[in-house]
């Protein structure tokens, strides 16, 4: 048994405790708070939020809990602050490394089937091993995804959905850096502030839904996933917010 595998009972542990920790911080935020994550992400129709199943609900709540922030704080760091857990309890573990996590555009380098993925940050160049069960079954090498990582306990983990870019060649993937480094010049993505982190993470989610990544959430079969048309050139969406090209 690897290693990976023998900390799955762990992973599963944290997991439980993860869901009922994101259902506390859900009740938590606020209708505005919810209004901007829709607006940042082009969920927001009129007032409205528009939201197509449940999976583009973990999305949006996802982003609004650590991309949202008032007076300084996201969801995560108030938790934190105004009913602090019991210190080494397992959700005072998931909220440390809630507040430590990254988003970014990740492609998949080798599977561990049943257990996870080891994955490459493509604008860090880092490389982790994603605990995930579903992934660890569906994911294939050279699977792109955007999405949302954490370290807790030492294992590293998923916050929520995963968007499936598609099944990128090298090449593939090179150019889609390539946007993101033109999109966001100047910015150091080892050392991202806050603010930078989330226009980052709107820009990615915004184009990767744009380009129906919402639809490819539930894992299929490799043979079925094409990789993505090539996009138009970058147009500024409302409230002059970039789109990655």
């Amino acid at each position: 048994m690897s290693t990976h595998a023998e900390r799955l009972p762990r992973y599963l542990q944290l997991r439980e405790a993860s869901v009922a920790l994101n259902s506390r911080l859900v009740k938590g935020l606020s209708r505005s708070a919810m209004n901007e994550a829709g607006r940042r992400l082009n969920m927001l129709d009129g007032g409205t939020l528009v939201l197509d199943s449940e999976d583009m609900t973990a999305v949006l709540m996802d982003y609004c809990i650590h991309d949202v922030r008032r007076y300084g704080v996201n969801a995560v760091e108030r938790h934190l602050s105004t009913a602090p857990p019991a210190e080494g309890s397992d959700e005072w573990v998931l909220l440390h490394a809630l507040r430590a996590s990254r988003f970014s555009v990740f492609a998949v380098e080798a599977v561990e089937s049943g257990v996870g993925v080891g994955v490459r940050d493509l604008l860090r160049d880092t490389t982790m091993f994603a605990t995930d069960v579903g992934l660890g079954t569906s994911g294939r090498v050279g699977m792109v995804f955007a999405m949302r990582v954490m370290v807790a306990d030492g294992i590293g983990m998923t916050t929520g959905a995963a968007l499936l870019v598609g099944k990128l060649p090298k090449s593939a993937r090179a150019e889609l850096v390539a946007d993101i480094r033109e999109t966001f010049a100047g910015i150091d993505f080892q050392n991202l502030a806050p603010e930078e982190a989330s226009d980052f993470a709107a820009a990615v989610l915004r184009t990767c839904l744009d380009d129906g990544a919402g639809e490819r959430i539930s894992y299929v079969a490799p043979e079925e996933i094409a990789p993505p048309a090539r996009r138009p050139p970058r147009r500024k969406l409302a409230g002059g917010e970039a789109r990655l090209r």
